[in-house]
């Protein structure tokens, strides 16, 4: 299953929700983020289906009222053993999951749909597209997670070594041989607003989807560097040729898929990272070593100073008494041995 898009609305609703939790970022500074522009998210009790929030901004209101302190997001694989309580709610398996902090428990708030009583088809109904909203509309279900459930999430939550990220990224996927012929993105520099950069953009809409004011440059470059390739090898799957124009063998064209899968594994697993780290996203500093140092020209150096080093005073004096007296002794035995 490809990785939906609903990631990005989760990822930001994590990163500026816990802004909002934890240092009071006022609503009006990202009310209006254009990730979540054509989106509708409301917000249910799972057992009673009631409606909890309109709107994302109720919820986290309503949130830190109750005492939550903190978001994050994890794989929806983690709660995939959990039986849904209510029959009536089908929660589809998106690749992630929100949890909400409490003081005496945890939330999960998963994406779902209520299920008509008197629509019994496999597929969802579709009504005439005049009649079809423009919005996606998604309703996120909550319901307290158990002991068990919330120590699988708090071991979750151990923080990462971004540098074997970095390594392992770059093996497994951009050093693959399916990646032959990747093009870097240009933009990726900036940081990471959920699409291509707009040239021209409104700086109070258009805002990146974790907050700009921590230092998290690899995180912005790795998220536009794994969606171009995403993108790149999506593109080979739909044109399966070689650059020779020949197809790819059925063989080939299912490894071209597997790995296509595998981006998308990596991707789901590194925004979780993000999510909950961002602010510590940061990559070790590898010295360069001095490429100069041990040369032949620092021996011939060394021999040169050794042979202009100046001599001690001392031991000059005492071999200039040494040799006046072998003299005396000379002129002694030469003037006794005269007669002199």
């Amino acid at each position: 299953m490809a990785l939906d898009q609903i990631w990005k609305q989760q990822l930001t609703l994590v990163t500026y929700g816990n802004e909002f939790l934890t240092q009071d970022l006022g609503f009006s500074q990202w009310l209006n983020h254009s990730i979540f522009n054509q989106h509708h998210l409301t917000f249910r009790d799972l057992l009673s289906q009631h409606l909890l929030a309109q709107h994302f901004q109720i919820w986290l209101e309503g949130l830190k009222k109750q005492g939550v302190h903190r978001l994050s997001l994890h794989s929806s694989h983690l709660l995939e053993d959990e039986k849904n309580p209510n029959a009536n709610v089908e929660l589809v398996p998106f690749a992630h999951v929100i949890i909400s902090h409490g003081k005496q428990e945890k939330m999960a708030w998963m994406i779902g749909k209520e299920l008509a009583e008197w629509y019994s088809a496999d597929n969802d109904y579709e009504a005439p597209p005049a009649q079809q909203s423009p919005l996606r509309h998604e309703t996120f279900w909550g319901y307290q997670l158990n002991s068990k459930l919330a120590k699988r999430i708090n071991a979750d939550l151990e923080a990462p070594n971004w540098d074997d990220i970095q390594t392992y990224t770059e093996q497994e996927l951009f050093q693959n041989r399916w990646a032959q012929g990747f093009t870097e993105p240009t933009y990726s520099s900036l940081p990471y607003y959920g699409s291509i950069p707009a040239l021209q953009a409104d700086s109070n809409t258009h805002l990146a989807l974790i907050p700009t004011n921590y230092s998290a440059d690899y995180v912005h470059q790795t998220l536009y560097r794994l969606e171009a390739l995403s993108d790149f090898i999506d593109s080979q799957i739909q044109h399966p040729y070689h650059a020779e124009g020949e197809i790819l063998s059925p063989e080939q064209q299912l490894d071209l898929r597997h790995f296509s899968q595998k981006i998308d594994d990596l991707t789901a697993k590194f925004i979780v990272k993000v999510a909950n780290h961002y602010k510590t996203a940061q990559l070790s500093s590898k010295a360069t070593p001095d490429p100069f140092a041990g040369m032949t020209t620092d021996k011939h150096v060394s021999a040169s100073s050794k042979a202009h080093k100046p001599q001690d005073p001392g031991k000059s004096s005492a071999t200039n008494v040494l040799t006046l007296i072998i003299i005396t002794v000379i002129i002694c035995l030469i003037g006794y041995y005269f007669g002199l």
